[in-house]
């Protein structure tokens, strides 16, 4: 194995442990955040985050993903990457703030202004970050990547605690994300990642905007995606509901944050070095989707056999509607991350036109959805939605897109792991029925044993010595890789 590639492993599993403890430390700080705060506190954030992701993602076409994909002018690229997306970014937030104040609509009666320009500040600070992050991806220094972003959530998540604590209301919510935003920033210089010089190429211009149009496309429609449902419950079901369905879908999206986190901004890189290479793509593919499903799907199981009793235990009344959304999250939970992982899978064969469309397809599909669906039903209603509109896309890939590309055995990538789920969720269910089992501690702790022994004895009958073998056939794939 050549250093190169040696360093890449070393990369991957530091960034994969540094993203573990920083995400486990956010997820303890966001659980007192919880214990401090009131539901509409997070909901009128979530709103505000809402708007500007929307405006964000108007300025940013790809430009990441582009630049990684290309092989040549790579300091001119990146240079032209930098205007690109903060002076994109701030054109669009002073066009939205403009059409604000022409039109007074009702977005100001949601959120606070006030919230809204400090976030969009910190909006602009993560565009400036976006270029030298993506250059140490695409030299694969995943352990320089894996301190900043490890030391960030940290720095945030210390930020926000100390905010709760001295009585600092919804201002907490917000000093997290400008704190890790600039901590990211300045991370990034500390950690020697290459600043791009701001300096407009036209031509590089010209070949970023022409490749990342369908990403562009896509990134929009997946803001949609992720982020209209919650405009939709904000505005039918107020800041409280709002609050409520914003944690449980942070809730849910946590194995996407352990999981995706690592694995898609590894795999990119390592799909478009095999991009040629029918055989060795396809292995790496099934294995990154394997460990996609796997781990999610067992993670959003653990998930939901302890929220309600943990919301028993700690008190947290309030918070209890969430569990009805939660639950309805679930499906959302799990096919997120591979549908991550599948639009980079396309993206990196060059056919960044396939995931565009698909996108703007589910985004149309939840305009329709989300709206009737939570009118009838509410946040879980919403949840339910944006399930439902992800399926339809990965089915739509994994059935007709991906078999261009690769070879690809459903079967052992999802039956035999889908099969361990449904038995530990059916194990713990069973445990749940036991008479006299009270919710709490004890309760939540059976339920959980109940599913880690079930769905663990299943996937050892099921697969085996595969996982090691799997495992060993991604090394290889890298080292293959960098040569």
């Amino acid at each position: 194995m050549s250093e190169t590639a040696r360093s890449a492993v070393r990369g991957t599993l530091a960034f994969g442990a540094a993203t573990l403890v920083g995400r486990v430390i956010s997820f303890l700080g966001a659980l007192y955040l919880m214990a401090r705060l009131q539901p509409e506190d997070f909901g009128l954030v979530a709103y505000a985050v809402a708007v500007l992701s929307l405006c964000d993602a108007a300025a940013n076409w790809g430009f990441a993903q582009a630049a990684i994909h290309r092989r040549e002018r790579v300091d001119e690229t990146f240079s032209t990457f930098l205007c690109l997306r903060v002076l994109g970014l701030l054109a669009v937030l002073i066009f939205f703030a403009a059409g604000v104040a022409q039109f007074r609509m009702a977005i100001l009666d949601k959120t606070d202004f006030r919230v809204l320009l400090v976030l969009a500040g910190v909006f602009l600070v993560s565009a400036a970050s976006d270029p030298p992050a993506a250059r140490l991806a695409r030299e694969m220094l995943f352990g320089r990547l894996a301190l900043v972003e490890g030391l960030a959530a940290v720095l945030a998540t210390a930020a926000g605690v100390a905010l709760a604590a001295l009585g600092f209301g919804l201002w907490a919510l917000v000093g997290n994300r400008l704190v890790e935003a600039v901590a990211r920033l300045a991370g990034l210089r500390v950690f020697g990642a290459r600043f791009p010089v701001p300096r407009l190429h036209l031509a590089d211009a010209r070949w970023l905007l022409a490749f990342g149009f369908p990403l562009w496309l896509g990134s929009m429609a997946t803001t949609w995606v992720l982020r209209y449902d919650d405009l939709v419950v904000g505005h039918l079901r107020g800041q409280t509901s709002l609050g409520h369905y914003d944690r449980a879908y942070r809730l849910a999206l946590l194995p996407l944050g352990l999981v995706t986190a690592v694995l898609t901004r590894v795999s990119f890189p390592l799909y478009a070095r095999l991009r040629d290479d029918r055989q060795r793509l396809s292995e790496a593919f099934r294995i990154v989707a394997g460990v996609t499903f796997r781990a999610a799907g067992l993670l959003a199981l653990a998930m939901a056999v302890v929220l309600p009793d943990f919301l028993v235990v700690m008190g947290w009344q309030r918070w209890r509607p969430m569990v009805a959304v939660f639950r309805w999250l679930l499906p959302y939970a799990v096919l997120r991350p591979l549908m991550d992982d599948a639009g980079g899978l396309l993206t990196a064969v060059g056919r960044p036109r396939v995931t565009g469309h698909t996108l703007i397809g589910e985004a149309l599909a939840l305009l329709v959805l989300c709206p009737l669906m939570t009118w009838r039903w509410g946040a879980a209603g919403a949840a339910a939605s944006v399930g439902l509109v992800v399926l339809g896309g990965l089915a739509l890939w994994y059935l007709r897109f991906l078999p261009r590309h690769l070879d690809l055995p459903l079967w052992r990538v999802f039956g035999r792991p889908a099969v361990a789920i449904v038995v530990g969720a059916a194990a713990a269910v069973a445990v749940g029925q036991v008479p006299g089992l009270r919710p709490g501690w004890g309760a939540g702790a059976a339920k959980l044993a109940a599913a880690a022994l079930a769905s663990g004895a299943s996937l050892l009958i099921l697969e085996g010595r595969e996982a090691v073998s799997d495992f060993r056939l991604l090394v290889r794939s890298v080292r293959a890789s960098d040569g």
